[in-house]
């Protein structure tokens, strides 16, 4: 009975939950008892993996997660370039902006943890996305890397807690795996942005036409992230918009 009912409680708590009034584990609990899947942007996603706690699942479902990176997204994605994206979850960003693109096979999602990426290729199929996936971490100096799991939204290189071996790539390797020339690139990698920008900069700036990049002092370190937005306007991109820790960037010589 109380099934039947999730649905129609769902969009009565939906604006309470936005706002902060109800718990998000309450929101949580009517989107397993819906099925657990949820809508956003009008597509629609399993949240039905273990890694998404109850909580994470009333986040998902009142619209508060990735907010400031969709809103991005949606606003300064260029559609007719390739995307490459570094840090794709379960696929919630990857499929609102796949469905935007002119070529959404021009599109690569990188994740480095393998407990999501059957969620994620639930959701490419669940919305009939065109992206690629790629089951690797960004990291540098060898072939493979420990991965710390700490949630279906936070897991990091070098991080504490369980690990995982994962293989690893560089935004190098992938342009030349893809023949992408000029891209729109989208980075939630839990610090290792700082990383990115550190080792390849210069191939950021001849190749990111846009650059959308949330930022994580917590797990990065307070003093390197305006390290790293002033290593970026020095490589040439500017600063176009900002939604809380999400960063949108053009580079202005790459029209």
């Amino acid at each position: 009975m109380l099934s039947r009912l999730a649905g129609p409680l769902r969009r009565v708590v939906r604006p309470l939950g936005r706002a902060r009034l109800l718990s998000h584990r309450l929101v949580g609990r009517l989107v397993e008892l819906g099925g657990n899947q949820v809508t956003i942007e009008g597509l629609h996603f399993s949240v039905d993996n273990p890694l998404i706690t109850r909580r994470e699942k009333g986040l998902l479902d009142v619209g508060l997660h990735e907010r400031g990176e969709i809103a991005l997204a949606c606003r300064y994605i260029e559609a007719d370039l390739p995307v490459v994206e570094l840090g794709g979850g379960i696929g919630v960003v990857a499929c609102i902006i796949n469905r935007r693109l002119t070529r959404p096979t021009d599109h690569v999602v990188v994740d480095a943890n393998a407990e999501l990426i059957p969620t994620l290729e639930a959701n490419r199929r669940l919305n009939r996305a065109g992206f690629r996936i790629r089951n690797v971490a960004l990291a540098y100096g060898s072939v493979e890397t420990a991965f710390a799991i700490d949630s279906f939204a936070t897991g990091r290189v070098g991080g504490v807690g369980r690990r995982a071996l994962v293989a690893t790539a560089t935004l190098a390797s992938l342009l030349e795996e893809t023949a992408f020339e000029r891209i729109n690139l989208v980075v939630d990698i839990e610090g290792a942005e700082v990383d990115l920008v550190e080792r390849e900069g210069p191939l950021l700036a001849r190749h990111a036409r846009i650059l959308i990049v949330e930022t994580h002092p917590r797990f990065a370190g307070e003093e390197a992230i305006p390290r790293m937005l002033t290593a970026l306007r020095k490589l040439g991109f500017s600063e176009v918009a900002r939604a809380r820790d999400v960063f949108a960037f053009e580079h202005r010589t790459l029209g």
